[in-house]
């Protein structure tokens, strides 16, 4: 299935806005190593990024898969590898930052084992779309209207390849071309 995009983040305003991000985060976390918790899989792209960002600082990446039911509740964490939480600064990356209820989720399952810090990064946050109270600490890019891909983001298992962040076309006809199995982008 393709679709067609229109180009709203390039990769030079998504590495400064990583590079800024990752500034905060620092000057936030002078202390220690930091643990960037990347949520599978749209994140990906922006843990590596922060990370090398973040360098000489110490930090290291641990993943997590969040599986939701129907009614959005959690129903399951699965860690790539267990690690110890405990002590340590924790930055949470979400692709879309939405309801909060999956942030609200892992900073409750988080706080049992008592880090010193948990705070949340984004690539696009929506405060708009809240169901619960919940600020994200860093966002790259707020409250971008419509179907993102681009970044690690996809769009029904598309498009999470592009170097940059694309807002979807949909129109009159659809947002999908015939199928060609290729994303037809239009810049």
């Amino acid at each position: 299935m393709t679709f067609s995009c229109e180009e709203r983040f390039g990769p030079a305003d998504i590495a400064r806005r990583v590079k800024d991000v990752a500034r905060r985060i620092a000057g936030d976390h002078p202390d220690g190593p930091i643990v960037l918790v990347s949520i599978l899989k749209g994140t990906a792209f922006l843990a590596a990024d922060l990370a090398r960002a973040l360098s000489p600082k110490e930090c290291r990446i641990e993943y997590v898969d969040v599986f939701r039911g129907k009614d959005e509740a959690i129903v399951n964490l699965h860690f790539v590898r267990n690690f110890r939480a405990a002590g340590a600064d924790l930055v949470i990356l979400k692709d879309v930052v939405r309801s909060g209820t999956t942030e609200r989720y892992l900073s409750d399952q988080f706080r049992e084992e008592k880090p010193r810090s948990i705070r949340f990064a984004c690539i696009v946050d929506r405060p708009q779309e809240r169901k619960l109270s919940f600020v994200v600490d860093y966002v790259l890019f707020p409250s971008e209207e419509g179907v993102l891909v681009g970044y690690g983001m996809e769009f029904q298992g598309e498009g999470g390849h592009l170097p940059f962040i694309a807002q979807v076309k949909t129109g009159e006809e659809g947002p999908f071309d015939p199928p060609t199995g290729r994303i037809r982008t239009r810049l």
